[in-house]
């Protein structure tokens, strides 16, 4: 039973880690993973409240623009500078197409170019809090002890249990090899003590 219990906990953590780890290898120049046809936001603040709570994660489909209509609301980058940027929610009032790129008309007179449009809200799956624990998962401290450490340990694990099968045999083994040791010392013991009770019984003649 404990066994069994042991093998699901362990999948259940490779499941994760697996996970986040691919998460953060996908991550894009905004510091969001896109997988699977998704980009993966952590809200991190109270900037998308009331729609989005602090520490809810989006993911948010991919969405081509002809998809995409005069008062959808739509997120996007809005990029503050070179290593800093914002994931805004506005309501789009215009399209405009220039060359290639489409420059989308949002509310406050604000424009975004195309490129940093990542999709519409009603395509956007929310899971609510699990994004504190995603998030610290995927910080360098979170990672290194809940992911790298962690199965480190359980691949030393892994290693002395093999040690152990392949010099007694597994537990069975293990276990013959205790009860094989137990008898030969209750054979040593059982002949001392004839050996004591020999040595009395020639004292006494």
């Amino acid at each position: 039973m404990k066994r069994t219990i042991g093998t699901i906990l362990f999948v259940i953590y490779a499941i994760i880690a697996i996970l986040v780890t691919v998460l953060l290898l996908s991550f894009n120049e905004y510091n969001c993973s896109e997988i699977g046809g998704y980009t993966v936001y952590i809200v991190d603040d109270d900037s998308l409240e009331p729609e989005y709570e602090e520490g809810s994660i989006l993911l948010v489909k991919e969405t081509s623009d002809k998809h995409v209509q005069i008062g959808d609301k739509i997120f996007f980058y809005k990029v503050i500078n070179s290593q800093d940027y914002e994931f805004v929610s506005k309501t789009l009032q215009e399209k405009v197409q220039q060359g290639k790129h489409i420059i989308y008309e949002v509310e406050d007179e604000e424009t975004f170019d195309s490129t940093y449009f990542v999709g519409k809200a009603d395509d956007t799956i929310v899971i609510e809090k699990w994004g504190f624990l995603l998030e610290f998962l995927e910080s360098k401290w979170g990672y290194l002890f809940c992911i790298v450490i962690v199965s480190l340990l359980l691949f030393l694990q892994e290693v002395f249990d093999l040690v152990i099968e392949l010099k007694y045999g597994g537990i069975k083994g293990t276990k013959a090899a205790n009860v094989a040791n137990a008898r030969k010392d209750a054979v040593k013991n059982s002949n001392k003590e004839k050996t004591i009770d020999t040595e009395v019984k020639e004292e006494v003649k």
